[in-house]
């Protein structure tokens, strides 16, 4: 039960950091001075890899795109990231504990 556990906590944090750093990825798009001029408009979402672009030729036409591999690359390594943070601080705990 307690393992069952730490895998569903593990995944809601993965979850919230994969959609705080693609948020994050959205408002650096934003604020960019390239979306600031005239007739030119982008938008990439995804870090370390894009996995989805907007952007503009003509100016009703939006083209956009998505790369699902690098989605699925980013989800895993925020899933791996995660795991390895939350390993590493339970290994620490066990050694306090020990000397203790």
């Amino acid at each position: 039960m307690v393992i069952l556990k730490d895998i569903i906590r593990i995944i809601l944090i993965s979850v919230l950091v994969f959609f705080s750093t693609s948020f994050l990825t959205v408002l650096n798009h934003l604020t960019s001075p390239i979306n600031k001029t005239v007739g030119y408009k982008s938008l990439e979402i995804g870090f370390p890899f894009k996995y989805y672009e907007e952007f503009m030729i003509d100016c009703p036409n939006v083209n956009y795109g998505w790369n699902l591999n690098n989605l699925i690359f980013d989800i895993i390594l925020t899933l791996v990231i995660v795991s390895g943070i939350k390993y590493l601080m339970n290994k620490k705990n066990v050694l306090q504990q020990s000397i203790l």
